[in-house]
């Protein structure tokens, strides 16, 4: 059960949900506010095993990485039980919302199926909020 209240969606991922509810991905669909294991993920596909997060920020630190500050425990889960997160600032989706639903769709489609539910991942563990490390 999850450990995170249900909360309203904020600005950034209002945006992203006016498109992304109605955008179909083949057979694949999202779905919000979705708790999964102990957290709650503001978008969901079940099928990809993908998270999308939005980062109210809006603003790119020096780096360019985004500035919402990322819980180590939280990626580290995800992660370890093989779901990819996507995290997109809300300025990015205010401006190109197709561009970052073409992203999301190229996730989609490069994402494996037919992984059974609460199944590990066979992914390696990395240090939190850094991708995984292809082989």
């Amino acid at each position: 059960m999850t450990t995170e209240p249900e909360r309203e969606m904020t600005e950034g991922e209002r945006l992203l949900w006016r498109t992304l509810r109605t955008k179909r991905f083949g057979s694949a669909k999202f779905r919000r506010g979705v708790p999964v294991g102990p957290w709650r993920a503001a978008f969901f596909c079940e099928p990809a095993r993908i998270v999308v997060e939005v980062d109210e920020q809006g603003t790119p630190a020096a780096d360019g990485a985004a500035t919402t500050p990322r819980d180590p425990a939280r990626d580290q889960w995800f992660f370890a039980h093989g779901f990819r997160v996507l995290l997109f600032r809300r300025d990015d989706i205010a401006a190109n919302v197709d561009g970052i639903m073409q992203i999301i769709e190229t996730e989609i489609r490069s994402a494996p199926r037919g992984m059974p539910r609460n199944t590990p991942s066979k992914m390696p563990t990395t240090p939190a909020g850094a991708p995984p490390t292809e082989a």
